[in-house]
């Protein structure tokens, strides 16, 4: 006879799976076709009803001002030529444009970006850089869930930019977040302000599957290990909160009052903050102390020494 303990246990067994097959099951019921799509992939605004192609030829009869900007973007490079009744040129974003020539210049019969949602705007765009690994992942983005549209940093008609930014970096990240630019202000700091470093250098502004709209190396590695390779191990004995925690357990990524960045006046306060039982000896902390690094020399990681001595 089995023990009443393992009867029970089976019997609890049971009782969760059924449930959790009836779940699945309701939801299969209420979960629409294409569910797997994100909710922004059916924002495409609708053409007007009967609206044919006409040309960009015929939209320069009453926009020729912005035809004339709109030369040196890339966005004519590509399609400006295309003056025949296809879906390329104006009409590639703006959609059909024939009502609206019917209409003497109706605005209500051609898409308007002005009058769009950010992801409805967004959406157009995404016809054409919704499959390369750059905006991929714009979809379910920070950036789109705040309302951050693509024509918020991009200006199709007027930049002669090649990523068609309407302000340079990092002006135009800078205009939302204004607490990282006052930490590029500090004395330490990635040299972004100069222009030596991007914001975009580090995070994918379109989205990613990181934190922070993190960017990651070749092999996956945090960022930092990009520039700062001679750092990247793999090490025999390895600091663990590089592997752990990242680079960010010990720097502020941005700019700090204190030399390379890291987050306190001194480095024997940072290395105290995990490393609380050397704080008596045989490391006392007085005067006749050194910093820690005057040792403990390879802090990112050694191939020689377990206390990390040296590389």
């Amino acid at each position: 006879m089995k023990n009443p303990r393992t009867i029970r246990r089976l019997v609890v067994c049971a009782v969760f799976i059924t449930v959790m097959l009836a779940a699945g099951s309701a939801l299969a019921e209420k979960k629409p076709k294409g569910g797997n799509q994100p909710s922004s992939a059916n924002a495409v605004p609708s053409a007007v009803p009967g609206a044919k192609y006409v040309g960009s030829d015929q939209c320069k009869t009453c926009h020729e001002d912005q035809l004339r900007i709109m030369q040196g973007t890339p966005h004519y490079r590509i399609f400006g030529k295309q003056n025949i009744a296809t879906e390329e040129g104006c009409e590639g974003c703006h959609g059909p444009g024939s009502a609206h020539i019917d209409g003497g210049g109706d605005k209500t019969k051609i898409l308007r970006f002005s009058e769009m949602s950010a992801e409805e705007s967004s959406a157009v765009c995404l016809t054409c850089h919704s499959k390369g690994k750059e905006q991929q992942h714009f979809q379910r983005s920070v950036h789109l869930r705040a309302g951050v549209s693509c024509m918020t940093c991009h200006s199709s008609h007027h930049s002669r930019d090649a990523r068609l930014l309407s302000k340079k970096q990092p002006d135009l990240c800078f205009g939302c977040h204004a607490e990282t630019k006052a930490d590029f202000m500090k004395p330490f700091h990635h040299r972004v302000v100069e222009g030596l470093v991007a914001c975009s250098d580090c995070h994918n502004t379109h989205g990613t599957t990181s934190p922070k709209q993190l960017r990651e190396t070749a092999s996956q590695d945090a960022v930092c290990l990009k520039c700062h390779s001679d750092l990247h191990g793999p090490w025999v004995f390895q600091h663990e909160p590089v592997k752990s925690e990242g680079c960010s357990t010990c720097h502020t990524p941005h700019g700090s009052t204190n030399p390379r960045m890291i987050k306190t006046s001194t480095v024997n306060s940072l290395c105290l903050q995990c490393h609380q039982n050397f704080y008596n000896p045989p490391h006392p902390q007085n005067t006749k102390s050194q910093a820690c690094t005057m040792c403990h020399t390879a802090i990112h990681g050694s191939n020689t020494s377990n206390v990390l001595f040296k590389r």
